[in-house]
């Protein structure tokens, strides 16, 4: 029976997760849900009894929570063997290693907290420490995906949103992760009843309590006066944003989103120019809708589609365009990136930025430059290539129609979930993040919201203008607040002209240091288990 309890409190705790997140019920998600998705988990893990215990039931906690809040990953294709599958069996494996290390600061519950194990006085602390570190280490690296995080929940709470600018998404992670442990830790203390340390645990209950407290309070009138901080914007550019909804894998060829994108342009335009009386200063068409590669085919464009070619269309709109495509890398080698393309108001090819965080088993595939590799991929799945990764952070000057220019650069699809390519590139110079998706594959809207859920914070972080051009869904301008001033509606042929703010570059604090509290949480939890063992073996 108690077995069974503990698989309902995790599968529970995975439920209220799943509902959390942005989703098709709740499309901007559930902050309140949020504070208390872990709660049952929690509990779980307070009332195991080993190691193996906590590491099955953070595993598979993991593994539920994955197939309820991406179970879009399934509509991949031929890739959901990968996306969806593997990566449920990814984040499974992840829970069962941060499992064990749950277990040895909160779990054990018949243990003597006070005596036996100095790091158990405050679990809940602990806990947050590990959640955080978690949440970090989930969205790092070749295999980061961080969608499924507390980060997700914490969207529609703009006054606690704002303290990511120092601490990264980071703080929101480690605020509902010891809110959670706390309401969990609260539950555990009332149904353990009259124990030889029940006083000490409660006294340092209260403290935690308190701290929890304060922390949430001093973020909140952070926000407050974030969100009522005036922003100045130093110039504006004129944007069009075209959002073609067409699936590029059930039309084949791009000479129909071509067509539809001009089309959506036109209106657009005419919409800018009746509002400023001028052009546009830059037009944003979404990834993937060229589908032959540069340079080589721009002369291809330079006559089709008909009968209007892109090129000489680009020249009497007499405005710069970035548009999703493919670049050559190396032809001899047959390697191209998955790329935004650069063209001046002339229509001439400036070049191109390269994706540099891939999906992986998608759009990079490990070991495929083995051919035994290849082989068994096609065999399996029917693919054995990918993109190459990109690895220049290049940016484009746009000349504004009001004179001065703008440097912009352009995260492509999934990028913008990630802070530390958008840091690099901020970095590097740029004064507005113009992001461009195809995330039409998806055939759902919590898949659209999840995404920019997770990618609004980077105007946050950075203090920037985020704009979204996105073939399907959720098409945004986002302001250094994380507010939308100009929007579109999901899975519909729409256009947009938006006046887009340009502040005055500035570096945060979280820009300054970049992972520092995840790096703290680590340091913290690497010193109290060197203490802890160092007393265990002096006793």
């Amino acid at each position: 029976m108690r077995r069974i309890l503990q698989v309902f409190y995790v599968s529970f705790s995975a439920i209220i997760f799943a509902a959390a997140i942005q989703n098709d019920f709740l499309p901007f998600g559930s902050p309140f849900l949020g504070l208390f998705a872990i709660t049952p988990l929690y509990l779980a893990l307070r009332n195991s009894c080993s190691y193996l215990e906590s590491s099955l039931l953070t595993g598979l906690q993991f593994f539920i929570l994955h197939l309820l809040s991406s179970f879009w990953l399934g509509f991949f294709r031929d890739f959901a063997i990968f996306t969806l599958g593997a990566s449920a069996l990814g984040t499974g494996v992840i829970g069962l290693v941060f499992g064990c290390y749950l277990h040895y600061f909160v779990g054990g519950s018949k243990r003597n907290y006070l005596y036996d194990n100095a790091t158990r006085i405050y679990p809940p602390l602990f806990f947050a420490l590990i959640w955080t570190l978690y949440e970090w280490a989930k969205s790092t690296g070749f295999l980061a995906y961080p969608w499924g995080t507390l980060i997700m929940t914490s969207y529609k709470w703009s006054l606690l949103t704002q303290i990511v600018d120092i601490t990264g998404t980071w703080g929101l992670s480690f605020l509902f992760s010891f809110f959670g442990a706390l309401a969990g830790e609260g539950i555990y203390l009332l149904s353990s009843g009259s124990t030889p340390n029940a006083k000490f645990l409660l006294f340092n209950y209260r403290q935690l309590t308190a701290a929890c407290i304060t922390l949430f309070a001093i973020s909140t009138l952070y926000g407050v006066w974030q969100l009522n901080k005036e922003y100045i914007p130093v110039k504006h550019m004129e944007t069009v944003m075209v959002q073609q909804n067409i699936d590029s894998w059930v039309v084949g060829g791009d000479d129909q989103p071509i067509r539809i994108s001009q089309e959506l342009t036109d209106r657009a335009v005419e919409d800018c120019i009746a509002a400023t009386g001028e052009k546009p200063d830059l037009v944003v068409w979404s990834e993937s809708v060229l589908s032959y590669t540069f340079p080589e085919s721009e002369y291809y464009y330079h006559d089709s589609p008909h009968p209007r070619p892109l090129v000489p269309y680009i020249n009497d709109m007499d405005v710069p365009f970035v548009i999703g495509g493919a670049a050559t890398v190396d032809r001899e080698k047959k390697m191209y990136s998955n790329a935004a393309l650069f063209f001046d108001k002339d229509g001439e090819y400036q070049g191109y930025y390269g994706k540099m965080q891939l999906v992986p088993f998608a759009e990079v595939i490990p070991g495929a430059q083995y051919e035994w590799v290849r082989k068994v991929l096609d065999a399996i799945v029917g693919f054995s290539s990918g993109w190459t990764p990109g690895t220049e952070l290049t940016l484009f000057e746009v000349p504004l129609q009001a004179g001065d220019e703008v440097t912009i650069s352009v995260p492509i699809c999934f990028e913008d979930a990630f802070p530390m390519v958008c840091r690099a590139l901020f970095q590097a110079g740029s004064e507005v993040f113009v992001n461009i998706t195809n995330d039409s594959w998806s055939m759902t809207n919590s898949a659209e919201y999840q995404h920019f859920a997770i990618a609004v914070f980077r105007a946050i972080e950075f203090r920037t203008t985020l704009v979204r051009s996105t073939n399907s869904g959720y098409s945004v301008v986002v302001n250094p607040k994380g507010q939308v001033i100009a929007d579109m509606p999901l899975f519909e042929e729409a256009s947009i002209h938006a006046s887009v703010p340009i502040y005055q570059r500035q570096q945060t604090l979280y820009c300054r240091l970049g992972n520092w509290l995840p790096a703290t949480c680590f340091v913290s939890l690497l010193l109290c288990l060197v203490l802890t063992e160092k007393k265990r073996r002096a006793v």
